[in-house]
């Protein structure tokens, strides 16, 4: 398993155009990792004026065209990839991390099925409140416990975007960027959160937990 950041160059069309369309981003980095077909994990970050690309994998990546389209060209290689599980090993309950997650809150109602699938109907959690509650609710069985004191939604909104290039259907999602400090509870359950991720639409660069001293 392997963690990689590929710097972003924010100010070329292409780029551009993949940051408020999440199924090109998905795409660039499904075409990136050799392998079976698995369910890889992304998200964009913003530090200031810089923008990157974070990417959770099984198998070893090569970006050198996701690079080329969305990155710095003049750069001679463009992504920097560390080895997870190196990092997963050292992990122990009862340390405290801060930890950033880009998440889409959100509850279903039994009293309402989808016209498509028959389930219930899927619904955002809109306020801050409401999403910080979804992710306190989910703690536990994530295999960590947060400091509610110290952490909070540092960015929310609605996203509008086409399922395909042929953009036959739109997809409308709700995402909330949580920031703070957590305690790991269970080593099992946390590290499934690691790999997995937290939450829906993760092909759409929500679910990655992350977490730095």
């Amino acid at each position: 398993m392997y963690i990689s950041r590929i710097a972003l160059n924010a100010k070329r069309r292409e780029t551009m155009q993949a940051l408020v369309i999440p199924p090109l981003m998905h795409g660039a980095v499904e075409q990136s990792i050799n392998g079976e077909r698995q369910r890889n994990l992304w998200r964009v970050d913003w530090m200031g004026d810089k923008c990157y690309l974070l990417v959770l994998s099984g198998e070893q990546p090569d970006f050198t065209h996701l690079v080329r389209q969305f990155g710095y060209t003049d750069n001679e290689q463009g992504w920097e990839t560390k080895d997870y599980r190196t990092f997963l090993a050292k992990l122990q309950e009862g340390d405290s991390w801060k930890f950033r997650l880009r998440a889409n809150p959100t509850q279903s109602s039994f009293k309402e099925k989808d016209e498509g699938t028959g389930r219930g109907k899927v619904h955002a959690h809109v306020t801050q409140e409401q999403q910080r509650q979804w992710l306190i609710k989910r703690s536990e069985k994530c295999g960590f416990k947060l400091n509610e004191d110290n952490f909070g939604v540092t960015h929310t909104q609605w996203e509008k975007f086409p399922k395909s290039r042929k953009g036959a259907r739109e997809v409308i999602i709700r995402t909330a960027t949580f920031e703070g400090l957590l305690t790991i509870t269970d080593i099992e359950h946390f590290t499934a959160s690691l790999t997995t991720g937290i939450g829906r639409a993760k092909a759409y660069g929500c679910g990655l937990l992350t977490i730095a001293r």
